[in-house]
């Protein structure tokens, strides 16, 4: 439904402004006066909305995680609903978050759940949210809920800063050495080399080979930057379908280390969620089916939906996991462990932290064998480089003698 911005004067004589969904104009206005509100200004939101969206598609774990927890804290209190989600509302937050925040607290104010109105905003709250806040709500222990969702979002935010920690690095060298070897090859290559072609010296191959890849990007490297665009973008469209991720998953999931870790941060993303869900009060088929959209991996979501229709039909989930090469043994141990014993979603942390720690030493393994092998190959190409441009500097020298 869209939304609509609006600035008005309430029947108190006092200044408002807000947001207020509605199908269209006229619905918002007629929806804003029975509030006793009188619109001087009304513009709609959703192609904003959607801007925003596209350069923004989530909020971040961590500012999602300080919000629910202030709201937890705040319940906790005494505070009602919908004042704590105003309050919410006009603290420093992202503009996807701000307009979440009060067209929640509307749909409050007109009768709805949490869960309800949290639905309409994918963009800001995610499935899994939603159904643990609707569980919450339901057994009363809303707050409780609250606070176990902001620890499974600032858990969320961990492993995602561990996984980019893996490819900082590595991307921070290809930038710097390639606009180093760009640099070369743009100014400095053409510049001592036009002193050789005039002297009609014969040059070394690898001056050759250097000039001739300076000639060929001075000649088509805007052909060849718009073709590398092109392509990542065929890849990309190429890549859109589920057939084609699976197939690429399992190619990524074959490389040692990198599959390694990728599986790694999948499992302990599901180990982390259902542990949540569950200890939120969702059943444990209910917790499977919201839990597989968010480990962030096709293969282990296909494993888990054939997991959720076993665990329906009676079978055990640890007896369905260890059917899979994608979860790690000492996984499905735990969920057994947990199974026997009544207390699923303790062993399900104990395995997600377990794994974490998996992942942190494998991203530390990484990071130390990118390093070297990182300052080899740039090195190796600032040596080729230099070599191009010294030895027929060399060879000159000895013709003068």
């Amino acid at each position: 439904m869209p939304s609509f911005r609006y600035i008005g004067v309430a029947d108190s004589g006092r200044s408002v402004s807000g947001f207020i969904e509605a199908d269209n104009p006229r619905a918002a206005r007629s929806r804003l006066r029975e509030r006793g509100i009188y619109a001087s200004s009304l513009h709609a939101q959703e192609a904003a909305g959607g801007a925003r969206r596209a350069l923004q598609r989530n909020v971040r774990p961590a500012e999602l995680a300080r919000s629910l927890k202030q709201l937890a804290m705040l319940l906790r209190a005494g505070v009602p609903l919908e004042e704590a989600v105003e309050t919410l509302r006009r603290q420093r937050n992202t503009p996807l978050l701000t307009q979440a925040l009060e067209s929640v607290r509307v749909q409050i104010r007109e009768g709805s759940t949490l869960a309800a109105a949290m639905a309409k905003h994918p963009a800001a709250f995610s499935p899994i949210y939603i159904g643990m806040v609707e569980a919450g709500e339901s057994s009363g222990a809303l707050d409780s809920v609250l606070e176990r969702v902001a620890d499974h979002a600032e858990g969320q935010a961990r492993l995602r800063a561990k996984a980019w920690a893996a490819m900082l690095y590595p991307m921070i060298m290809s930038v710097v050495g390639g606009g180093i070897v760009l640099f070369l090859l743009a100014y400095v290559v053409p510049q001592v080399t036009r002193v050789f072609v005039e002297a009609k010296q014969t040059l070394p191959l690898a001056t050759r080979m250097l000039m001739a890849i300076g000639s060929f990007l001075g000649n088509y490297g805007l052909l060849l930057a718009a073709a590398l665009v092109a392509a990542a973008l065929a890849l990309r469209s190429a890549l859109s379908g589920q057939k084609a991720k699976r197939r690429l998953e399992r190619v990524l999931f074959a490389v040692p280390r990198l599959g390694e870790m990728m599986r790694d941060i999948a499992v302990a993303r599901f180990a982390q969620t259902l542990a949540t869900m569950v200890a939120g009060g969702l059943p444990l088929v209910e917790a499977l089916r919201i839990g597989r959209a968010s480990c962030g991996s096709i293969l282990v979501s296909d494993a888990l939906t054939r997991a959720e229709t076993a665990v329906f039909e009676g079978t055990s989930l640890a007896a369905c996991l260890g059917q899979s090469p994608l979860f790690d043994p000492m996984v499905v141990d735990m969920i057994a462990v947990g199974e026997r014993s009544g207390d699923l979603e303790s062993m399900l942390n104990h395995a997600s932290a377990a794994i974490e720690e998996q992942v942190r030493q494998r991203i530390e393994t990484m990071a130390g064998l990118l390093e070297p092998v990182m300052i080899l190959l740039m090195a190796g190409v600032v040596l080729f480089v230099i070599l191009a441009i010294l030895l027929p500097v060399f060879e000159m020298n000895q013709l003068v003698r």
